[in-house]
């Protein structure tokens, strides 16, 4: 079974990590990233040190890393040596993934064909030799395959230093030495742009509409400062709303957030590389050296110096005199991604005072330093609240326009996602008299905007207002207009009634003009862009209906039905069309077809001479037939299922002609799966007592199980592989120490997974069999997946060049069924990636791990998951839905096709992965001409930006994605059972075979739970439902 880095598994497996050479140091507003080019070395400095290190692009585009080039600092440019033996054919994509890949968490060895191609990179680093007037030489760059081992370079700091000329004042060190590849190493090597990452969910208390941040006393100047900085910061210029007049109301309550917080002494933490920070800080006065956690002695790479691990061979220790960074300026910022999700600091972050000629000097006030800073509890209220108010003012605005107050909730907030935002100066004509009327609008949240024409007058719409939806609902059926103009008339309302001659079947034209009177914020959608967000507006009036009446009526009221079978449900109701006189049903005569029955225009009366209390005249909205839905006297349901049901009333037609929407038992039986729910709600059972494979009694208790082997094994607790005694059926056997889970605060995690995965019963989605606890632990047991992960077959391509076109088909048709299984069942995945795709017996694809995975009914706001493959939405924490698992598919498409994920270069750190993912700049790989066009087009379509605008969450949901080109020769119905041969079987040799995964030492699962507290009674209620 696959691990489970998020709660705490880590793979102990043989990663092959990479000696990625040094970088040199760059000097973005002195942030501590790394320039972590190929063969670049360390500068030794920050302004004073040289560009010790980075390589030219000439040698950068031919070597690609393979022979070091080490250069003194920016006065010496005295060249080191260079590491020799590198071959440089065509190796500059190569690199590039091998570096992305192989600093995956426990991706386990790397496939001979990694190993065949690695022995020829060959090349141990130079060592670095410092510039003329430099303190220090450079340490030696670390050896590639054939070279020396990891960050063995020589190390010549200690050697007898030059004198620095007076006056100069560039005193860093020269850089080190550039290495060859490493060879596979026994060390797990972590980069911050793949691991798992999530933040504290709000707790319910804190979506409080009501909520009113903290407001802390400054001068205008001191907001004008703060204001500055901020938008000068890469999480504030792209968190923020859109419209202009919001932006600055979010802005203002960002500002005023914000606490004066002086640092009195220097040398004190501010924030720590081994604790989760809590502010995001902005520099007033005084000046912040950037320590890293750890360098290692023995030469390692810069790189896991700076995340508190070492890749070399030295021994870490702590080197406070290791500076890679000063803020010394007001207005620089550091701590911002604590603010988006929890997270260490990169660096330690340390005060000290004004620095001149190397002497610190205090400030005026004689502190260190002082600051503005935020807490991230703060920023991530606002942000959110931001959003949720939005949401529901839009909402509220929406369902005020005529033709939207029929619709369902989900259609009106596709409606607002969708709309498009702009800026109309005073003045601005939106349109005239005369023209086409193909646009809706609605003011957002400022300005005004006067409709009229000499004939009728002027009317003056303010925000919250929409004018000119006939854009939108011209087409209605007479039937829809009259029926809402019939509501209206029972209700007061401003806006005036469109003639009945609007219902045409062409665009029509505007009799007004429309200007704003100031400057206005106007949202906009056209008719073109409302079909293929929303579909037929008409269409969706009548399943917002049939949904509502289905709910009302008591067979269904009373049951524990889900939203996602209201909705399968009313996609099954048939229309059909009856003449006057036609009986229906007849009392006391058997049923042949049972039937529910909506009234969707015309009338119907009902009779029954047994009650006649119950006659009737039922017109459009009512419904009949819920009789014949219930079993008879045997318990038996009628029509096919073999019961026998006689009508309890005649039903006629009484007008010229009635449109019935008819929903027969056979349809409701084909999705509720059992009918014995209708009537009847049921509590919810969490547990899946599941049949093994060979159909014998579920497995009922621990005590059933024999434990075969050691599987994974973290810090939550360990997976086990497991089969019923007798028996050779596997299972993996998922096993969590409470203790853990309540220290961590992943209790509630862990009830959740537990909770989604109840829920889904797939076959290319990871099944729950059964859950069990005791006094210290909880148990999942889980079906077991013997393939192995979908990332190894990537990996072991040629040149990871990509999967065969049909290949990636095959596994992205299988992950989709998966995927659209659970957002059925309004289950958001938030975690798709090829780690979490493991490969069943038969070659498919079977998703796992649901850490992250949580029932979204609305919108849902922590941000979680893995940063390559996060959608932009969670970056920008505007709340997300399902568009983050199909975001998440078009990386993992690109990934299959192209053998490297979209949005990776080599060398970047988290918060340049997430400019990129957030401005949406990826491309195709210039050998990869021979892609299919409509791959391209797949993948595009899968990466908007915007998630209404996201394949898959349009109008068509996801059988826009199954119908797309790319995928219409993929056969779904034999698909989803099974009948596809897979591009590639696994080599399982039997039942409990774990030959496809890394093996552990179960002498591992010693001292699981030595030294942990017992719970208290209280401690133990929080599992009770488990």
């Amino acid at each position: 079974m696959k691990r489970l880095p998020k709660l705490g598994f880590k793979s102990k497996s043989k990663s092959n990590g990479v000696a990625t050479p040094g970088g040199g140091m760059n000097d973005d507003d002195h942030d501590y990233d790394y320039d972590r080019r190929n063969g670049g070395g360390n500068t030794g400095g920050r302004e004073d040190g040289g560009k010790g290190g980075t390589m030219d692009d000439v040698a950068a585009e031919k070597n690609a890393g393979l022979e070091g080039i080490i250069a003194g600092d920016m006065h010496g440019r005295t060249s080191g040596h260079v590491g020799g033996g590198g071959t440089t054919q065509n190796m500059d994509r190569i690199a590039a993934r091998m570096e992305e890949l192989h600093v995956r968490a426990g991706t386990g060895s790397a496939p001979a064909a990694y190993k065949r191609k690695m022995d020829p990179m060959g090349g141990g680093g130079g060592n670095g030799r410092r510039g003329d007037w430099a303190d220090d030489d450079g340490g030696g760059g670390g050896g590639g395959v054939g070279g020396s081992t990891i960050g063995g370079g020589v190390d010549n700091s200690k050697k007898k230093k030059k004198k620095r000329p007076e006056g100069s004042s560039h005193h860093g060190g020269g850089g080190g030495g550039g290495g060859g590849y490493a060879r596979p190493s026994t060390s797990s090597v972590t980069s911050n742009v793949l691991c798992n990452i999530h933040s504290s969910p709000l707790a319910p208390n804190e979506f409080d509409l009501t909520y009113v941040p903290p407001i802390y006393p400054k001068t205008d100047e001191d907001g004008r400062f703060i204001s500055l900085a901020l938008q000068r910061n890469f999480v504030f210029a792209n968190a923020l709303s859109d419209d202009d007049n919001l932006r600055k109301r979010e802005l203002k309550m960002v500002v005023d957030s914000f606490e004066s917080h002086v640092v009195r002494s220097s040398g004190v933490v501010i924030l720590n590389h081994a604790t989760t920070g809590d502010y995001f800080y902005i520099l007033r006065a005084g000046s912040v050296r950037y320590y890293s956690g750890y360098v290692s002695s023995g030469g390692g790479d810069d790189i896991g110096a700076l995340s508190g691990k070492k890749l070399g061979g030295g021994t870490s220790t702590r080197d406070k005199n290791r500076i890679i960074g000063l803020a010394n300026r007001p207005g620089q910022s550091f701590g911002e991604l604590c603010l988006l999700y929890d997270c260490p600091a990169s660096a330690d972050c340390v005060s000290s005072g004004h620095v001149d000629d190397d002497v610190e000097v205090p400030c005026e006030d004689g502190s260190a330093c002082s600051f503005w800073r935020i807490h991230k509890s703060t920023f991530r209220r606002i942000l959110a609240l931001r959003t949720m108010r939005r949401d529901v003012r839009l909402r509220e605005a929406l369902q005020r326009v005529e033709c939207f107050r029929e619709l369902d909730v989900e259609y009106l907030r596709r409606i607002g996602d969708a709309m498009n935002a702009r800026n109309v100066e005073r003045g601005e004509v939106l349109y005239e008299a005369g023209d086409v009327c193909d646009t809706f609008y609605l003011i957002g949240s400022e300005g005004k905007v006067q409709i009229g024409n000499r004939a009728s007058g002027n009317v003056v719409l303010g925000p919250g207002e929409g004018f000119a939806h006939e854009a939108i609902s011209y087409g209605l059926s007479d039937d829809l207009i009259l029926r809402q103009d019939a509501k209206d008339s029972k209700q007061s309302s401003s806006s005036k009634k469109p003639p009945q001659s609007a219902v045409i079947t062409h665009p029509p034209k505007h009799a007004s003009t429309a200007m704003a009177l100031e400057r206005t914020v106007i949202l906009s959608m056209s008719k073109a862009h409302f079909q293929r967000v929303v579909g037929s507006l008409e269409d969706a009036i009548l399943l917002s209906r049939d949904r509502r009446l289905l709910r009302s009526v008591p067979l269904f009221r009373d049951t524990d039905l889900e939203d996602f079978e209201y909705e399968l449900l009313t996609a099954l109701i048939e229309n059909v069309r009856m003449r006057v006189n036609k009986e229906i049903f007849v009392e006391g005569d058997h049923i042949d077809e049972p039937a529910l029955y909506i009234v969707r225009s015309g009338a119907v009366e009902a009779l029954s001479e047994e009650h006649p209390r119950l006659n009737r005249v039922i017109q459009a909205g009512g419904y009949f037939g819920e009789d014949t839905l219930t079993p008879d006297e045997n318990m038996r349901f009628g029509g096919a299922k073999g019961g026998h049901k006689y009508s309890e009333e005649t039903v006629d037609v009484i007008t010229d002609e009635v449109v019935l929407g008819r929903l027969t038992l056979a349809n409701i039986d084909s999705v509720i799966q059992d009918l014995h729910r209708l009537g009847c709600r049921r509590k919810k059972n969490y547990k899946r007592k599941g049949k093994s494979k060979d159909e014998d009694e579920p497995v009922e208790s621990l005590d059933d199980l024999e434990f075969h082997r050691l599987f994974g094994a973290g810090t939550f607790g360990r997976v086990w592989i497991v089969s019923p005694f007798g028996r050779k059926v596997p299972y993996a056997l998922k096993i969590q120490c409470k203790r853990e889970l309540l220290d961590q605060r992943q209790a509630g995690g862990a009830q959740r997974e537990r909770a989604v995965m109840s829920k889904l019963d797939h076959p290319f989605v990871c099944k729950l069999v059964n859950t069990f606890q005791d006094e210290a632990c909880i148990y999942m047991l889980l079906q077991f997946v013997q393939g192995g992960e979908l990332l190894n077959l990537i990996q072991s391509t040629d040149l990871y060049g990509g999967l065969p076109e049909s290949a990636a088909k095959f596994f992205a048709a299988g992950i989709l069924e998966g995927l659209t299984h659970m957002h059925q069942r309004q289950i958001v995945y938030r975690d798709l990636k090829p780690e979490n795709v493991l490969l069943d017996c038969d070659g498919y694809a079977v998703i796992v791990d649901f850490g992250f995975s949580k029932i979204v009914t609305d919108k849902t706001y922590t941000f979680c998951g893995t940063p390559l493959y996060l959608a932009p939405e969670i970056i920008l924490r505007r709340g997300h839905d399902r568009g983050v698992d199909y975001w998440a598919l078009g990386c993992l498409v690109y990934e299959m096709l192209f053998g490297a994920t979209p949005f990776y270069l080599p060398g970047i750190d988290q918060k340049g992965l997430f400019k990129r993912i957030v401005r949406g700049k990826w491309n195709i790989p210039k050998e990869h001409n021979k892609i299919n066009r409509s791959a391209i087009e797949f993948i595009w379509g899968m990466l908007q930006r915007r998630s209404a605008e996201r394949l898959g969450c349009l109008a068509g949901g996801y059988r826009e994605i199954k119908n797309h080109p790319w995928l219409q020769e993929v056969n779904f119905g034999k698909l989803i059972k099974k009948k596809i041969q897979a591009p590639w079987v696994p080599d399982v040799k039997d039942p409990l075979d774990t030959s496809n995964f890394e093996s552990l030492d179960d002498a591992e699962d010693e001292d699981f739970l030595k030294g942990k507290a017992p719970l208290t009674a209280k401690e133990q209620l929080v599992f009770l439902d488990f």
